[in-house]
């Protein structure tokens, strides 16, 4: 199994870090998203601010030509010569800016405000048209403008923020007055700035939204300008500070602040960019992006696939069939052997690893057996006593051996006086003595009288000398039933042997098994005593108890259904043969 370990092992290992690859990938992906993400945003916010530089520029450029206008510097020039602004002056000027505003080519201003060289408004057109006479001087764009310097600035005013560029209005070698031109930041305005950018952008002041490209309202915005604006970096360098994450009710967006340059910065204008926030990437959240041309054979390698899959489920089948399937077919083929008595052990040298351990340990417990049926032959002969030539009193058991011919002369027929007609009906018998007593029986047919008994033949002469025997127990007057007196070997004179014996009496009505153990028990201890082998010690309670065992020993082999006991002579001594049946 060594090999199927280790393709096994070779295979989980290609999975575990294919599932590791896959599970990796997308937190890269997830990195890379967010870095692009944040890219986006430090581009947006650079872009908005060029664009906002452009715009400028071209209101400067529309300003000055503003304040080229030949009636525009008639206007202005003499306004400057008085010290009253009245309204017909006002309207006037007015109607000339208006008109001055429709003949700018491209962007035109939403407003302008004509200014004298004293900083008082002489007239504004596009916006707050009734107010004229206000000084605005003092406005750093209107101060730069009235020195001579063409500039923009951004203004906040009345909650709405404005673009605006200024020019000096000039006749000669005296400047006459200032010229201001401006456009309001709107959310149209916003939304052009976004467009080609595919974000959204805020701008605001005094704490308020003025203008957005969306309806969206995101947290945290004030907060991010607070930290900025207190950081002391450099405005320029805004767009590229580390972008946050901020939420509108459920929706997470990704953005950065910038400060507003100009006059609008001391009144904490600032913009925002911001993106939706991506989600994150996962195994499911790829494996949903995935779409149907991912997957067809230009995009992804079906064919090494296939083959890698084939390849490997071939290798691994036929490791499992070399190193499982036919060692366990072969172990399973000896086993029947082994159980149809065949062979008798498994061939442990065609048999490897956890196999051959197998079938080593079967071969083990098939030893242990053997010498088990050994021993308890053994402790049989040494229970029977020894025979000649170094054998115990079973002899040799002869597993094969055909039962011998029972001799007639094993065990003699009762004498013909003890042969009743009748039964017995229940008569006393008293072996206190050690001796029959007479048993009061009816008299036979044909008899007058009462009738008796015939005595009973004389006892049979002992061995020399033989070996005390136990003491008898005294029976009082026991009942002895004529089956009894029938089964006894002997008639009466076996019925006092096997009564003086140290077993008990045998039951009526006990197994066949038990019987016919009690029965060979008889002959084999008749036997010796013919032999003149003595018999003391020899009870039947340990005769059968080795019968039995050593039966158990030989049922143990292989087809062997059930085993016969006999006795029989061997070199002038008894001796007990046991004979397996087979079956079939």
């Amino acid at each position: 199994m060594f090999w199927s370990k280790i393709w096994l092992f070779i295979v989980a290992a290609a999975a575990a870090v294919a599932i590791t690859v896959a599970l990796l990938l997308p937190r890269p992906a997830q990195r890379a998203r967010v870095d692009e993400e944040r890219q986006r945003l430090v581009v947006a916010c650079d872009v908005v601010g060029i664009q906002m530089r452009d715009s400028a520029r071209v209101q400067v450029e529309v300003a000055g030509a503003f304040a080229r206008q030949g009636g525009v510097v008639t206007a202005l020039e003499a306004a400057s010569g008085t010290d009253t602004l009245d309204e017909v002056r006002a309207k006037q000027t007015r109607e000339l800016a208006a008109d001055t505003i429709a003949e700018v080519q491209g962007t035109r201003p939403d407003f302008a405000i004509l200014i004298d060289r004293r900083g008082r408004v002489v007239a504004r057109s596009g916006i707050d048209e009734a107010e004229f006479g206000d000084t605005i001087a003092g406005r750093w764009l209107v101060d730069d403008a009235l020195a001579g310097y063409l500039r923009d600035d951004l203004w906040y005013s009345d909650s709405r923020l404005f673009r605006v560029a200024a020019s000096p209005v000039i006749k000669g070698p005296t400047y006459v007055g200032a010229v201001v031109v401006g456009n309001r930041i709107t959310k149209e305005y916003a939304e052009d700035l976004m467009r080609p950018l595919g974000a959204n952008i805020a701008f605001y002041a005094d704490g308020q939204s003025v203008a957005t490209s969306s309806t969206i309202t995101m947290d945290r915005v004030a907060e991010e300008y607070g930290k900025l604006a207190t950081s002391g970096n450099d405005p320029s360098t805004d767009c590229k500070a580390k972008p946050f994450n901020g939420r509108s009710g459920k929706d997470e967006f990704t953005a950065v602040v910038a400060r507003l340059p100009g006059e609008a910065e001391s009144q904490d204008a600032f913009f925002t960019v911001f993106i939706e926030r991506s989600k994150a990437l996962g195994m499911g959240a790829t494996l949903d992006a995935v779409r149907k041309d991912d997957m067809s054979f230009s995009h992804f390698p079906w064919p090494l696939i296939a083959l890698g899959f084939v390849g490997a489920l071939g290798i691994g089948l036929a490791l499992m069939i070399l190193e499982a399937d036919r060692p366990v077919r072969k172990l399973a083929g000896d086993a029947v052997l082994l159980a149809k008595a065949q062979v008798e052990r498994l061939p442990e040298e065609q048999h490897r690893g956890r196999f051959g351990s197998i079938a080593r340990s079967i071969n083990i417990q098939i030893d242990k057996l053997a010498r088990e049926a050994r021993a308890a032959r053994r402790d049989l002969d040494q229970l029977l006593g020894p025979s000649e030539g170094g054998e115990g009193g079973l002899g040799n058991l002869d597993l094969g051996a055909p039962l011998p011919a029972r001799s007639e002369s094993i065990r003699p027929p009762p004498p013909a006086e003890f042969r009743f007609s009748e039964p017995l009906p229940g008569p006393d018998l008293d072996l206190s003595s050690g001796a029959p007593a007479r048993v009061n029986a009816p008299p036979p047919p044909g008899a007058g009288g009462s009738g008796s008994i015939p005595k009973p033949p004389p006892p049979r002469p002992k061995p020399a000398a033989p070996p005390a025997p136990p003491p008898t127990p005294s029976m009082s007057n026991p009942q002895i039933s004529p089956a009894l007196v029938m089964a006894a070997p002997g008639g009466l004179s076996g019925l006092h042997d096997l009564l003086t014996s140290e077993e008990p009496v045998p039951a009526v009505g006990s197994t066949e098994e038990e019987a016919s153990f009690r029965a060979v028990f008889q002959e084999f201890v008749e036997l010796k005593k013919r032999c003149g082998e003595p018999t003391a010690g020899l009870t039947y309670p340990k005769f059968s108890e080795k019968l039995k065992k050593n039966r158990d020993d030989l049922m143990a082999k292989p087809g062997c259904v059930g085993v016969k006991f006999s006795v029989y002579v061997k070199d002038g001594k008894a001796a007990l043969k046991a004979t397996p049946v087979k079956q079939g």
